[in-house]
């Protein structure tokens, strides 16, 4: 006879079976992987590639005085924005007991999110378990029509052969497009490998800022909005170039358009897409507010450094059986479409190594394969020390909220950069916050303490806490 212990276990244990057949069914996760080698060498070599190289010379040059002049004004714009990350205070995520387990926790944010008797646990005892179970009963291997988004803009790419999609969402009547005629500003949002604006996180995460009065657009990567892009490749890592081209369209517009009101923007994305926002914001440093009124930004599941991560994504098991598999599904099918459309369908193209593709077993594999050759990294290490976020920390300008779960399959548990942290003693106005549980992206089965049942909450737990620092953001700067 099992003690209740040992049964709410096996409870457990059923729920994370049932989901895995739900993955083997053939649904695709909204996370991102990411790859490992060679630690201390490789983050020296990482590390270097963003140092100044010794001058022989005390003479300053006209380029080196307007280096000068950026630092300062990073410096300047950290010092301004570094109190406001700093004061925050995060809320704890309190997951059923029961419903810890990492896997469980990260396949359960794909399937059932939008759930009210999973995303949040209201219910004692057996009663609470009985309804997930039923949830997860209820579970089908089928595509569902998203009407969450009110339109969707196609903007060309500034190349002109290609474009991305930009879904919009409004918090209040539409004045024109992209703004709503009361709103406090616009969130822009960015998925994750092999997503896009229709997954639940995405419209979970839309959801929670469109509450506390924000325009949300979503960013579908090249490829990613339910039609083919048209050039070789589509999105990466650490591919900034959509998101920079985006926010260069938001600033023309309230430039040159009267009717176009010059609000706060902020930045949100997830796995992927939350290592894509942080680079993004390292690369511009001050700029990001100068010029383009970035306010802020909130993103979860950050991978840090992808060449750490990749090994854990990979790793024989459960991991490589459930998670790299199912990317390794739609990333080879998508190669095999692009080699017969751009590459004449030959096997034997120089664009990129398609044997090695359709022979990889791993993402690191496919990543040197096709992402190293595509775009013009020397191999899937120079891809991973380029594109990770981590690098790009010390540049970061305005508040930034990063949550990310200790027990996350997919990441290093050795490895949270704290130090770069306002917690750690940084100068980048960045929060950072490492829940015990969480797994990948779900952050589900939350237990409401009695103040969180007092306040409405259309979104899951994670969704809510990353809304709740925008807008602490928003009223700082106001």
């Amino acid at each position: 006879m099992y003690s209740p212990t040992s049964t709410l276990s096996l409870v457990a244990m059923l729920m994370l079976i049932l989901l895995a057949n739900k993955m083997a069914m053939g649904f695709s996760m909204t996370s991102t992987p990411q790859r490992s080698v060679a630690l201390k060498s490789s983050i020296s070599k990482s590390l270097s590639m963003y140092q100044p190289l010794p001058t022989t010379t005390t003479t300053i040059s006209t380029a080196s005085q307007h280096d000068v002049a950026a630092a300062l004004d990073l410096k300047q714009m950290q010092e301004k924005h570094r109190p406001i990350a700093s004061s925050f205070t995060p809320s704890t995520f309190n997951p059923h007991p029961i419903m810890t387990n990492c896997h469980l926790q990260t396949i359960s944010g794909v399937f059932l999110r939008k759930n009210t008797n999973c995303a949040y646990i209201t219910e004692s005892g057996l009663g609470g378990i009985t309804k997930v179970l039923t949830a997860l009963s209820n579970i089908h291997p089928s595509e569902e029509i998203c009407t969450f988004w009110d339109e969707r803009q196609r903007i060309s790419t500034p190349c002109g052969r290609d474009f991305y999609t930009v879904d919009i969402k409004y918090a209040g009547r539409r004045k024109m497009q992209f703004q709503s005629d009361q709103s406090k500003g616009m969130v822009i949002l960015i998925h994750g490998l092999e997503s896009n604006s229709n997954s639940s996180l995405s419209t979970d995460m839309a959801t929670a800022y469109l509450q506390d009065g924000f325009d949300v657009t979503c960013i579908n990567f090249r490829g990613c909005c339910g039609s083919p892009n048209d050039t070789l490749g589509g999105y990466h890592l650490g591919f900034t170039d959509d998101l920079r081209h985006f926010l260069k369209l938001m600033s023309e517009m309230w430039q040159s358009n009267a009717n176009f009101d010059k609000r706060p923007i902020y930045l949100s994305g997830f796995s992927l897409g939350a290592n894509v926002v942080v680079k993004c914001l390292g690369e511009l440093g001050e700029s990001a507010f100068s010029l383009y009124n970035v306010h802020g930004a909130a993103v979860c599941g950050a991978p840090f450094d992808a060449e750490r991560n990749v090994k854990h994504l990979d790793a024989p098991g459960f991991n490589r059986a459930i998670y790299s598999a199912n990317f390794l599904k739609t990333l080879k099918t998508r190669a095999q479409y692009q080699l017969d459309m751009f590459c004449n369908g030959d096997p034997e193209t120089s664009s990129f190594d398609y044997n090695g593709v359709m022979s990889a077993t791993s993402i690191a594999e496919f990543d040197d394969a096709f992402i190293a050759k595509v775009y013009g990294f020397e191999d899937n290490l120079d891809y991973y020390r380029r594109c990770s976020c981590y690098y790009y920390l010390p540049g970061v300008a305005v508040p930034l909220f990063i949550i990310n779960a200790e027990d996350d399959p997919f990441f290093d548990p050795a490895f949270f950069p704290i130090e770069k942290s306002v917690d750690g003693g940084n100068d980048a106005p960045i929060k950072m916050v490492r829940t015990k549980h969480g797994g990948h992206l779900g952050f589900m089965f939350h237990q409401l303490s009695e103040n969180e049942q007092m306040v409405k909450r259309p979104a899951s737990w994670m969704p809510m806490e990353l809304a709740r620092f925008l807008n602490y953001v928003h009223d700082k700067i106001q």
